[in-house]
């Protein structure tokens, strides 16, 4: 952007002149509210102890999900295990009353 001097003393921003005092006061506002962005976006960077807080917060949450499916998933192995055995503890009764009852005829 360049900031030039119309004849009349009036700073112009860029190409176009402001036609009135409102938009001159509408530019301004635009102007600030970009350089508020800049300085916070350069506090954010500088900001190193702030950056690695939030790093840390981010991989603490990623870890806990993690541990989280985890413990999920070995439940899951578990359960599925403990119905493989009482699936096989019933198969073997059924078998051992199959194996008593030709024997008795």
């Amino acid at each position: 952007m360049t900031t030039k001097r119309s004849n009349d003393g009036v700073a112009v921003i860029g190409d176009a002149e402001p036609e009135s005092p409102e938009e001159l006061r509408e530019d301004i506002l635009h102007t600030r509210a970009k350089l508020a962005g800049t300085v916070d976006a350069l506090s954010y960077k500088l900001d190193v102890k702030a950056r690695a807080k939030e790093k840390a917060e981010q991989l603490r949450e990623k870890a806990q999900y993690a541990v989280g499916h985890a413990v999920d998933w070995a439940r899951t192995v578990d359960r599925k295990r403990a119905a493989t055995a009482a699936g096989g503890v019933a198969a073997g009764v059924l078998v051992l009353r199959l194996f008593k009852r030709r024997k008795h005829s």
